[in-house]
């Protein structure tokens, strides 16, 4: 005992960001983990064709995300019943044992009916910021965030390294297994430091069924639904680049290896990028007015996205695609972190429910934006991305001002 108080902070809202941002690495490295043989498992299972390979395969890494963004509304109702301890520690229990079944199925059918229980019954994603803000102070609020989202971008981009290692050294089957470990290891973390707030009041059953409003009630909140257009915007066109950089690099290296290799090494940097904009972005956020630090943020990423539509050499594409990650990686953070301002504490869990469920509709979205774009061209994506940048940054010029309940925070 005496060893754990040396090394556990001794405020208990810093034991819950502990808990929640070593969750958050465990589990995006985890579910990231499986990316780089997801069509191999599928093809294990008994499908043959490269075609329906490729069709199976985006449905099943697509469905997780479509069902965890419709879920999450309904899960924040029951986090406020119940607590968010108690969500945090079914969701880690669900994604341990679904993981360890995937490991198992026996046909195609078997493993879209998992990533589809994965989910509904996971959505990690949804609750994280919430998990991680109770208790902590407002003024802490930014780089808590911060520090959360820096942590699961750059997890996400180690899990497909670490993914076909193990899948290379211990096969693909026991790789799922790995991945449920890794979830095992968030159940024991909430299990043990993670502390719901001890004068909050849970909802009763009658209190619940007398808030028909609650996602209208969420959506008058001030500035709430600018933020949640700019949740969906931003990582839709953050994630409309994955279909094309490695289409484009193809284009501009001589053999499809050199190809392939230098595409990760953009994507990965990308990732670098991206994490430590948000990590940057949660600790400047209480010095800086939030409304200038985000339009400055989208003009320039509308300009720099618009200028990689151009770029006609690998070094000025590399170049480009890790500044526009600096440039647009933190506009999440401040968007959570102004969200966090305006949410009541007893309507943390709806409430950034329903802005994750907005992120990741526009991470579903983005791909399908990227691959119809290249139907015009290869390029055109960059194009349609600096329009949709620069229009976003005349919303929010508009759309932020004038709020009188945060005014303070918004003021140019």
């Amino acid at each position: 005992m005496n060893l754990a108080a040396v090394l556990l902070p001794q405020d208990q809202w810093k034991r819950n960001q502990l808990a929640v941002t070593c969750s958050a690495g465990f589990i995006f490295a985890g579910f990231t983990m499986i990316l780089p043989f997801v069509p191999l498992y599928i093809q294990m299972l008994g499908v043959t064709s490269q075609a329906a390979v490729a069709v199976w395969a985006g449905v099943v890494l697509g469905v997780t995300p479509l069902t965890a963004s419709l879920a999450a509304p309904l899960w924040g109702r029951v986090a406020e019943r119940f607590g968010l301890k108690l969500m945090a520690i079914r969701i880690s229990f669900a994604l341990f044992v679904i993981w360890a079944l995937t490991g198992f199925a026996r046909t195609v059918f078997q493993l879209f009916l998992l990533r589809f229980l994965l989910g509904l019954f996971g959505g990690f994603n949804a609750f994280s910021i919430s998990l991680a803000t109770q208790l902590a102070p407002k003024d802490k609020m930014g780089k808590v965030i911060g520090t959360l989202q820096a942590v699961q971008v750059s997890s996400a981009a180690v899990g497909p390294l670490i993914g076909g290692l193990l899948a290379g050294w211990i096969g693909i089957r026991r790789t799922f297994l790995a991945t449920a470990f890794f979830c095992l290891l968030s159940l024991v973390l909430f299990l043990f430091l993670y502390r719901d707030n001890p004068s909050a009041s849970l909802a009763s059953p009658e209190e619940l069924s007398n808030r028909p409003g609650r996602f209208r009630e969420m959506l008058s909140l001030p500035n709430f639904l600018v933020l949640a257009l700019l949740l969906f915007l931003v990582t839709a066109i953050d994630r409309s680049f994955s279909p094309v950089i490695p289409l484009i690099v193809a284009g501009m290296t001589a053999t499809p290896l050199e190809a392939a290799r230098t595409a990760g090494i953009i994507i990965s940097l990308a990732s670098v990028a991206e994490s430590f904009a948000a990590w940057h972005s949660g600790r400047r956020i209480s010095q800086v007015s939030p409304k200038r630090f985000l339009l400055m943020r989208l003009f320039l990423a509308a300009a720099v996205c618009l200028a990689l539509g151009f770029a006609a050499l690998i070094s000025h594409f590399l170049a480009l695609r890790v500044l526009l990650a600096l440039v647009a990686g933190g506009t999440a953070t401040i968007a959570y972190t102004l969200a966090g301002r305006v949410i009541p504490e007893d309507r943390r869990a709806t409430g950034f429910g329903l802005l994750s469920s907005c992120s990741m509709l526009g991470g579903a979205t983005g791909p399908v934006m990227g691959g119809l774009s290249t139907s015009i061209s290869l390029s055109m994506i960059f194009v349609a991305d600096s329009l949709l940048y620069a229009a976003l940054g005349m919303v929010l010029l508009l759309g932020l001002q004038g709020s009188r309940a945060t005014a303070s925070d918004l003021s140019p």
